[in-house]
């Protein structure tokens, strides 16, 4: 395998890619420690920022410079203006779908050893429908990313009708994320009839899969749908099951900050692998990097280009 800035210095796209998913608010909180049920803790509220999985994932994408279509609705409310002017301080494009709901928001709460916990206000994110996707060409896309944020309600089997456009090589790269374990069977089943990827961290995947460890949850997630899996061990890196092979492929070392959004730059990272047409042992290396990046600073959404990702993890490659 090649080294990282090989990789990075290579990027060329190849392939069609949409990100599907949410425009979240997210709002930082500072708590030392969490309270248990019942008890007390006194925190302190850091800031409040435009995030969601998806948008999280985009962003590795917008600082790396490739091309990407996206569905990541807006609605109308507080949450909504909130979100667009951010976006277009980003001069990020979002489409507004809907004027009776507004975009969902996130508390996240950032304990003093970096460890993150989420309490999740849905919104119009959760009522997805068929005809929002009728602007983008479904037919030519290659790739989509999908969070576990869209698989509750019933605006999952809207995208999955949607999906049903793509062609049938196209690859899905799914993180169900914390919604793991509260996703149906049926709507795992409905994903798993496509070329889907699943991308996880290790808690997740050995949920998801029975296994003990997550070396055997990737290889138990790849073989559950003949399809590669990718399974993250924070700084140890990530596990890469393939055509019955699982394989560690190495994190980077940094100064942790946080961990808020680190999966979905992981995932971002993923997607530009793919979107340039690399091997996944390379796209997961790109993965780890652009992981620990963000995992390096606080909050989401603060991927790091070419450049300044290279000079972060200097001497590791």
């Amino acid at each position: 395998m090649r080294k990282l800035d090989e990789i990075l210095n290579s990027l060329r796209p190849q392939k069609r890619a949409l990100i599907l998913g949410s425009i979240f608010v997210d709002l930082l909180i500072n708590c030392p420690q969490l309270p248990k049920s019942g008890a007390d803790s006194t925190a302190k509220f850091e800031r409040g920022a435009v995030g969601g999985c998806a948008f999280n994932c985009a962003d590795v994408l917008l600082k790396l410079g490739l091309p990407f279509d996206n569905l990541l609705p807006l609605g109308h409310g507080f949450i909504a203006d909130f979100a667009a002017k951010e976006l277009a301080r980003r001069n990020f494009k979002a489409q507004v779908v809907d004027t009776a709901q507004d975009n969902g928001f996130c508390i996240t709460f950032i304990e003093k050893s970096g460890e993150r916990s989420f309490v999740t206000m849905p919104g119009l994110e959760l009522n997805f429908k068929e005809q929002w996707f009728d602007a983008l060409p479904l037919e030519k896309t290659d790739l989509v990313y999908l969070s576990g944020y869209q698989c509750e309600g019933s605006g999952i089997f809207e995208i999955l009708k949607a999906l049903q456009r793509l062609p049938y090589s196209a690859r899905i790269v799914f993180d169900p994320g914390p919604r793991t374990g509260f996703i149906a069977p049926e709507v795992y089943k409905g994903l798993e009839q496509f070329k889907l990827i699943y991308a996880l961290n290790a808690e997740e995947a050995m949920l998801k899969s029975g296994a003990s460890s997550p070396q055997e949850a990737a290889a138990a997630l790849s073989a559950s749908c003949s399809q590669p899996a990718v399974v993250t061990e924070g700084a140890r890196g990530a596990w890469l099951s393939q055509q019955g092979q699982t394989t560690l492929i190495p994190g980077f070392k940094i100064k942790l900050a946080d961990t808020v959004g680190s999966g979905d730059a992981h995932s971002g990272g993923l997607m530009a692998g793919l979107i340039c047409g690399l091997p996944l042992e390379e796209c997961v290396l790109i993965a780890n990097a652009t992981a620990a990046a963000v995992s390096a600073q606080q909050g989401a959404a603060c991927a790091l280009g070419k450049k300044e990702l290279l000079e972060l993890l200097a001497g590791q490659y």
